[in-house]
C-alpha cells in the first residue's frame, strides 16, 4: 500500500506542476506569454503516437483480371442460354399468340358478271364461230345426185311392230335401286365439300344466381374457304361469334382447334375466323378441304343443288332439291347482291352452303335474306360476294357511303319518267351521305367523272374509293318543275 500511495503522490506532483490534471489537455495560462510554448511542446508530446503516415493498398491486377473474365463468361453463358431458350420457345409463342408472322395474302379470283356489257376480245374466235355456222349451208347445196329409176321395193318380211318391245317404255321405268343410286352419287358428289365443313362455336361465361360460373355455348355451321402459309380462313355467321369470349371450330373428323376473330360484315351477317395451322393434327391437316368455289353466274332455275352444314337446324344434315329462282335480289349499303331461292325445306335458323352437282358452292346459306314466312333454304349467290370474302379474310376496311338503291331502267324511266340511274331508297343514319344531305328518292348518276346507271356499276365505283377521300356525287332530285341537277361533296368512310 505504500508503494501505491508513493506513485500516486508522484503522479500528483506531477500533475500539479504542469497546472492541470489532464495532460493531454495543459496548454499552460493563456494569460501567461511564457504559457503558450510550454503548452505547444505538451500537445505535441503527448499526440505524437496518432502521428502515423497511411499508405494505399496496391492494386491487385491480377485478381481485377480474373473478376472481369468470370464477368464475361457469365454473361457469354447466359446468352447462350437465352438464345437456346428463345428458338425453342419462338415457334410456341407463334402458334399460342398468332403475332410476328409474315402470312400470305388471300386473293379468290373473280367470275364475270353478264349483266355488265362484253367485248368480243377475240374477233378470230368470232370469225370462226361464224365459219363454222356457215359450213352446213354449203354442204347442203347439192343435193341433186344422179340416180338409177326406182324400182320397185320388196314387202317388208320383218315381224309387226306391235309384237316387238319399245325401248322407250323401258327406259321409263325406274327401279328402287336406281333410285337408291342416284341418291348415292349425290352424296359421292358432297363427300369432298364435307371435309371443308366445320361448326363454330361461340363461347360465353356466365355467374348462376349462386356466384357459380358456367359456360354458355352456341353452334353454327361454317367453311374453310381459304388457307395461306399459317393459317385456314372459316366462313360463318357474325350472330354466333359477336361479344363471345372463346371461338372453338370442330372439323370433319372431330377435331377441335381455337378461333380468332379476322373481321365481319354486319350488312350480309357474315364473318371470317383465323385457326392457325400449327394447332392442328398433321392427319386433319393431310385430309382437310379447302371449300370449291364455284360460279353462280351460270346457276339457272331447275338446277339440282345439294345443302350441307345445318340447313335442317342441327349440324351435318343433308338436303336435296333445285333452284327456283335466280333473279331475286337484295339491296344492302353500297351493294346489290342476288339470291338464290330453292324449294329445299329448311329451318329459319339453317346454315351452311348449297353446292352443285360438280361439288362446288353456288350459295352460302342466309335465311335472314329469304321470303317472310316461308322455311326454304335461300342462299347468298357465291360470285357476287367472292370479293367480300377476299376482303374479310385480308381484313380489309371497305370504303362506305351508306346507300341503298335500286335499277332504273330505260324502261322504267319510261313508264315513270324516273331518270336512269340508282334510286335511292334508304339512307344510313349518320352515314356519309346522309351528312352530305343526300336524300331518300334522289336518283344518282355520277361519282366523280363516273357514270352511274345501275347499282352494280355504283358499287364498283365505290369499290375504287379511298379513306377519307372527298368525291363528289351527282344526282337528279324532284322538285317543282320536275327533276333538276344537284351534287353533293362527300367525305368517304370505311366500315
Amino acid at each position: 500500500m505504500s508503494e501505491d500511495k508513493s506513485r500516486e503522490e508522484k503522479y500528483d506532483d506531477d500533475i500539479h506542476a504542469r497546472g492541470t490534471t489532464d495532460p493531454a489537455m495543459n496548454y499552460g495560462d493563456p494569460t501567461d506569454p511564457s504559457s503558450k510554448e510550454t503548452g505547444t511542446e505538451n500537445a505535441q508530446e503527448s499526440y505524437r503516437f496518432i502521428n502515423q503516415q497511411i499508405k494505399k493498398k496496391p492494386v491487385n491486377w491480377k485478381k481485377i483480371a480474373l473478376h472481369v473474365l468470370s464477368l464475361v463468361a457469365s454473361g457469354i453463358l447466359i446468352g447462350v442460354i437465352a438464345a437456346f431458350t428463345g428458338a425453342r420457345m419462338y415457334p410456341i409463342a407463334q402458334s399460342v399468340l398468332g403475332k410476328g408472322e409474315k402470312s400470305g395474302k388471300i386473293t379468290i379470283p373473280a367470275d364475270q358478271d353478264p349483266s355488265l356489257e362484253q367485248v368480243v376480245s377475240d374477233p378470230a374466235a368470232a370469225s370462226v364461230s361464224t365459219s363454222a355456222e356457215e359450213k352446213p349451208e354449203a354442204t347442203e347445196a347439192p343435193t341433186e345426185t344422179p340416180t338409177a329409176e326406182p324400182t320397185e321395193e320388196p314387202e317388208p318380211t320383218t315381224p309387226p311392230v306391235a309384237d316387238t318391245p319399245e325401248p322407250e317404255a323401258e327406259k321409263a321405268v325406274i327401279s328402287l335401286e336406281d333410285y337408291k343410286a342416284l341418291y348415292q352419287q349425290m352424296m359421292e358428289v358432297a363427300s369432298e365439300p364435307q371435309k371443308s365443313l366445320v361448326q363454330v362455336i361461340g363461347i360465353t361465361s356466365t355467374m348462376d344466381y349462386f356466384n357459380q360460373n358456367y359456360e354458355n355455348q352456341q353452334q353454327i355451321a361454317g367453311a374453310v374457304i381459304a388457307e395461306n402459309e399459317t393459317d385456314l380462313f372459316v366462313l360463318t355467321e357474325y350472330r354466333i361469334v359477336e361479344n363471345v369470349e372463346r371461338i372453338q371450330v370442330t372439323f370433319f373428323d372431330g377435331s377441335t382447334a381455337d378461333a380468332i376473330f379476322q373481321k365481319a360484315d354486319q350488312d350480309t351477317g357474315l364473318a371470317v375466323l383465323r385457326v392457325k395451322k400449327a394447332g392442328l393434327e398433321k392427319e386433319t391437316r393431310d385430309e382437310l378441304s379447302i371449300a370449291p368455289l364455284g360460279n353462280s353466274y351460270t346457276v339457272s332455275r331447275g338446277e339440282p343443288v345439294i345443302a350441307l352444314g345445318s340447313p335442317l337446324g342441327y349440324s351435318d344434315s343433308v338436303a336435296y332439291g333445285a333452284v327456283t329462282s335466280v333473279t331475286n335480289k337484295v339491296s344492302l349499303y353500297d351493294v346489290e347482291y342476288n339470291i338464290l331461292s330453292t324449294d329445299i325445306e329448311g329451318n329459319s335458323a339453317g346454315t351452311g352452303i348449297l353446292i352443285n352437282l360438280e361439288g362446288q358452292i353456288v350459295g352460302i346459306i342466309a335465311q335472314r335474306f329469304g321470303t317472310n314466312g316461308s322455311s326454304t333454304i335461300t342462299g347468298l349467290a357465291i360470285s357476287q360476294i367472292k370479293e367480300l370474302l377476299e376482303d374479310l379474310s385480308n381484313n380489309v376496311s371497305m370504303p362506305y357511303l351508306g346507300v341503298k338503291g335500286q335499277n332504273v331502267t330505260a324502261d322504267i324511266s319510261e313508264r315513270t319518267g324516273i331518270p336512269v340511274g340508282v334510286l335511292v331508297t334508304e339512307i344510313a343514319e349518320d352515314s356519309p351521305a346522309m351528312l352530305a344531305g343526300i336524300k331518300e328518292y334522289d336518283v344518282i348518276v355520277g361519282i366523280n367523272e363516273t357514270e352511274i346507271r345501275t347499282m352494280a356499276e355504283y358499287h364498283r365505283a365505290v369499290k375504287l374509293l379511298e379513306p377519307e377521300e372527298v368525291i363528289n356525287v351527282q344526282a337528279m332530285r324532284l322538285g317543282n318543275e320536275g327533276y333538276t341537277d344537284v351534287a353533293f361533296d362527300l367525305t368517304v368512310s370505311t366500315r
